[in-house]
């Protein structure tokens, strides 16, 4: 079960390049702000360490460098007291599927963030897999981030399709995010909406969701002064490209989405999997999975 309360352990992978810096800032930002445990781990190929070691294995005992493993953990853990970043530096050798799965789940941490910088086509094939596995299989829920971490999350909107993960998404933005502008979003194509004519089916149609919308709102139980201050979006059109334009023209800086892992509010509410959404949608994004 995710944790509604904050997260005690944030877990942030990074390749030690400079792409990941916006992901380790609003990392280290989310830690500070939750008084959270920061992990920064590093994940090497164990194949890789005992060749660089077999390597310096040849010189003489008195002149043998430290592990390769080792030496990187201590360049990484340099990097992040140079930065002003508290947080504790890991370097993981592994030759198994999922590595930073694995860490994440050997350190306890109750979020994962990860980084794909903003208008650079490669990451999606070089980190866009380690994000996507992620997002299907972590029991925690994933953060990509595409911004820089200027400040708090300001706009925060969770978008549902009134699913149980959906309503999980909801419960834990309220939770994590106080002091946030909140916003429930949801988009709808009525069916046969091809051969809906009038205003008559359209309104009673909007009334159906509305209803729904509301009885969504409710389950969720969250405290009056949450609810009350909370924005409402309920708009009939194509869900994916309404929202990707309400981020856009509202300003949101993080999308809060349920999801089953293969499924849930990515695919029933946007027509496609929630990791299609991480390189879609132009803000930071959270997915929320419930087994």
């Amino acid at each position: 079960m995710t944790r509604l309360s904050p997260p005690r352990r944030v877990f942030v992978a990074t390749d030690m390049s400079a792409r990941c810096d916006r992901a380790l800032a609003r990392a280290a930002l989310l830690a500070r702000s939750w008084e959270s445990d920061l992990i920064v781990g590093h994940v090497v190929h164990t194949a890789e360490v005992a060749r660089r070691d077999g390597v310096a294995g040849s010189v003489p005992s008195w002149r043998r460098p430290e592990s390769w493993a080792a030496t990187l953990e201590r360049k990484l853990a340099e990097e992040l007291a140079a930065d002003g970043i508290a947080a504790t530096a890991k370097v993981y050798q592994s030759s198994e599927p999922d590595p930073v799965l694995r860490a994440a789940a050997f350190e306890d941490a109750d979020l994962v963030v990860l980084g794909i910088a903003k208008d650079a086509p490669m990451s999606r094939i070089q980190l866009g897999s380690t994000v996507d596995s992620l997002v299907r299989r972590s029991r925690v829920p994933v953060l990509n981030v595409r911004n820089r971490a200027s400040s708090a999350y300001r706009h925060v909107v969770v978008a549902t399709d009134f699913s149980e993960p959906a309503l999980q998404a909801l419960r834990l933005a309220a939770n994590w995010f106080k002091g946030a502008r909140l916003t429930l979003f949801h988009a709808y194509i009525p069916p046969g909406s091809s051969v809906v004519s009038g205003m008559v089916g359209v309104d009673s149609w909007r009334a159906v969701i509305t209803e729904q919308f509301e009885a969504h709102l409710a389950s969720a139980a969250l405290p009056a002064p949450i609810r009350d201050a909370m924005n409402f979006v309920v708009e009939r059109g194509a869900p994916e490209s309404l929202l990707s334009d309400y981020v856009r023209s509202e300003g949101a800086d993080l999308v809060v989405l349920g999801s089953h892992g293969r499924g849930g509010v990515a695919r029933a509410l946007l027509g496609s999997t929630a990791e299609n959404l991480l390189h879609a949608l132009d803000c930071d994004t959270l997915v929320v999975r419930r087994e």
